[in-house]
């Protein structure tokens, strides 16, 4: 479904110093995998999730989505993006529009939906969520983990082939944390293809298909959760697992 050919990415500092974030990275998500991307901060886990979709442009390589090359002149990336779903650490939601129209814009203005089909849409997602209740309220009422499910309901609005999760928990309280797992948990339960870069690693081991690790821009180790969490092969890996274990 998506895949990636010899992907880099640099960023130039204010000094002119360049860092080469992503070194050449050859991956492939398949339709209905849930790949979960760990690795220690500042290893490239977020950047590479954001060139999937553009947000962030490689420096050079290839994002292929379905059968297309999507950072080439010419691709519409917005309609690209609206079947590529997309969850941030830090929510995201527009604070001035309530709850319903969070849900509703996108599926109005971008998929030309109904004002009525957009709200039975979020209404039946709200209810998944135990949410209906919160429907009219503004985001600034919600706690955090509510935040964060409208947020994952947000994108599933859309109808979307896959979700991108960039760290969802992290900007969470830690009791906060549970029931947006448990949410993400039924997603994958439910055939939706996903890519979670977190550092939940209960979430990598019960959830994932395959667990990547990410170290200094480049992927070090790819396996089942089984095998990544006990038998790691590479040092690097052995060390970061004996830290966060």
């Amino acid at each position: 479904m998506i895949s990636v050919e010899n992907l880099t990415k640099d960023f130039v500092d204010p000094d002119g110093t360049v860092r080469h974030v992503l070194k050449g990275i050859d991956y492939s998500v398949e339709k209905g995998e849930k790949i979960v991307i760990v690795g220690p901060s500042g290893s490239g886990k977020s950047t590479f999730l954001r060139c999937l979709n553009l947000l962030e442009r490689p420096t050079s390589g290839k994002v292929i989505f379905d059968n297309e090359v999507i950072n080439k002149k010419g691709v519409n990336i917005d309609l690209i993006r609206t079947r590529m779903g997309m969850v941030f650490q830090n929510f995201n939601l527009f604070n001035n529009l309530t709850i319903m129209d969070n849900l509703t814009i996108a599926p109005i203005k971008v998929k030309n939906l109904s004002k009525e089909a957009a709200e039975e849409k979020a209404v039946s997602l709200l209810k998944r969520v135990n949410l209906l209740d919160k429907a009219n309220v503004y985001p600034s009422s919600l706690s955090g983990g509510q935040k964060q499910r409208i947020a994952i309901i947000r994108a599933m609005c859309m109808d979307p082939e896959v979700i991108l999760f960039d760290e969802p928990t992290s900007a969470l309280d830690p009791e906060m944390v549970g029931e947006v797992l448990d949410f993400m948990k039924a997603l994958a339960e439910q055939g939706m293809t996903m890519v979670v870069v977190t550092h939940e690693m209960g979430f990598a081991r019960e959830v994932g298909t395959k667990v990547l690790f990410m170290d200094e821009g480049k992927i070090l180790e790819e396996n089942t959760p089984n095998e990544f969490f006990n038998n790691p092969q590479s040092p690097r890996l052995q060390d970061f697992l004996s830290k966060v274990l």
